[in-house]
């Protein structure tokens, strides 16, 4: 396998409109830089099959802005939107990317799109071009980093504050990729927490910028590319252990969060990964998860005249009976389900949207032998993935369709719909 590493600085200029939190994103844009952000990408060759796997310091990036950037990358080095997996780290203090709440009703910043463009198009020509022979290492551990944020009260609302008892993804895969003199060319590795500790205006990587620093300087090269996984109910330790509500982080927590999975990844660099036999595919399929009923014409239309709702709710109502005027709601939600074979036993597996904790483990124990990454936050911003078992319990994950777009909330029962998308993603080579 021929494996190449390039990352690229995105950082906007200030007053840039920000995006992580809806009523902040309205205020104003960025008022300075407390770190930089960045595109990373690692580009595969294997038996004359390609990869490209990328990462952003973004909140999210949306569908059209993937379709975008496949198409934009696709034209330079004929690369397919199957062979190109665009993951987002989820910061909550960078810029707008995506049409996640307000951003769906503003005109995008094109300035910055044509900016973030160029570096995308600019990181995979390098990472291309930076390829050379390498060996695969691979192994997994686990982050103490995500804490469940899914709490019910006594009177069995579920509500948003740390509930040590909950479900998390606690797996944590490395893949490292070394030159025939053992130097590291990319290093690939995931955990499954939202990295929304930070507030305020100033642009930051959060936690995942934090690590992929000290891994830098522990490999020695710039080498790490962070993956967000299945994170969606989940926050990081460090601002809720042993507390009942979640604290305002400090810069300091923050770096404390990238220490804590930076030393996760090392101890396990150090205790030893196992040698992979190469082997790349990429395939990507297309699942559609069924909505419940959609209200009518006048049930939106009582939401958008309703002052007591959000100014974005009601703008959303408005949207809906819009798309009603022109034609019928979907009914359906369209997710892309990606997977990057890179060795035996080895493989990426990733969902747009903001998979929950469950996914994470679904996606895992499916494969069961080797390393799986099971990310989110891939090719689209999609919305909230709640497991069936969350559906009756509410909380912001299940009732938050609304912030994306959508008409409706999702219906239960994706899991069979998802292992059978899984099992026709396995047939065609994602094994």
């Amino acid at each position: 396998m021929r494996a190449g590493f390039a990352r690229i600085k995105i950082t906007p200029p200030v007053g840039t409109r920000m995006m992580g939190f809806g009523s902040r994103d309205r205020r104003q844009g960025c008022t300075g830089v407390h770190d930089d952000i960045f595109v990373r990408a690692v580009y595969l060759e294997h038996a004359g099959e390609a990869a490209l796997i990328m990462g952003f310091d973004l909140c999210f990036v949306g569908r059209v802005e993937a379709d975008r950037f496949k198409g934009a990358i696709g034209r330079r080095i004929d690369l397919s939107p199957r062979q190109i997996l665009l993951n987002a780290s989820h910061s909550h203090v960078g810029p707008s990317v995506g049409a996640w709440y307000d951003a769906a009703y503003i005109a995008p910043d094109r300035l910055y799109l044509e900016q973030l463009e160029a570096a995308v198009v600019r990181a995979a020509l390098e990472a291309q071009d930076a390829a050379r022979e390498v060996t695969i290492w691979a192994g997994a551990t686990r982050s103490a980093l995500p804490l469940n944020r899914r709490r019910k009260s006594a009177g069995g609302e579920v509500t948003m504050a740390p509930n040590p008892d909950g479900l998390v993804f606690d797996h944590l895969p490395i893949c490292l990729f070394q030159d025939r003199d053992d130097k590291p060319v990319g290093m690939l590795f995931s955990v499954s927490c939202h990295p929304s500790m930070m507030s305020g205006f100033e642009i930051s990587a959060e936690y995942p910028g934090a690590a992929m620093d000290r891994l830098d300087s522990h490999l020695g090269t710039t080498a790490s590319l962070f993956l967000q996984g299945t994170g969606g109910d989940a926050k990081p330790s460090v601002i809720g252990k042993g507390a009942e509500r979640w604290r305002p982080a400090t810069w300091e927590e923050m770096d404390e969060a990238g220490k804590m999975v930076a030393a996760e990844v090392i101890a396990a660099l150090e205790t030893g990964l196992v040698e992979v036999e190469p082997k790349l595919v990429a395939q990507s399929k297309e699942v559609d998860w069924p909505m419940e009923a959609s209200l009518d014409r006048q049930g939106y239309q009582a939401i958008a005249a309703d002052a007591d709702e959000p100014e974005v709710k009601r703008l959303w109502a408005r949207r809906m009976v819009e798309r009603l005027e022109r034609g019928q709601l979907p009914g359906a939600v369209t997710l892309t389900l990606q997977g990057v074979q890179i060795g035996r036993s080895l493989r990426l597996v990733a969902l747009d949207g903001e998979p929950v904790a469950g996914w994470g483990v679904l996606m895992r124990d499916f494969y069961g032998e080797g390393v799986t990454f099971a990310l989110g936050y891939s090719n689209g911003e999609g919305l909230y993935l709640p497991t069936s078992g969350m559906m009756d319990e509410g909380g912001y994950e299940v009732v938050s369709y609304w912030e994306y777009g959508w008409p409706a909330r999702l219906a239960k029962g994706f899991e069979g719909i998802l292992t059978g998308a899984l099992e026709q993603l396995r047939a065609s080579g994602i094994t």
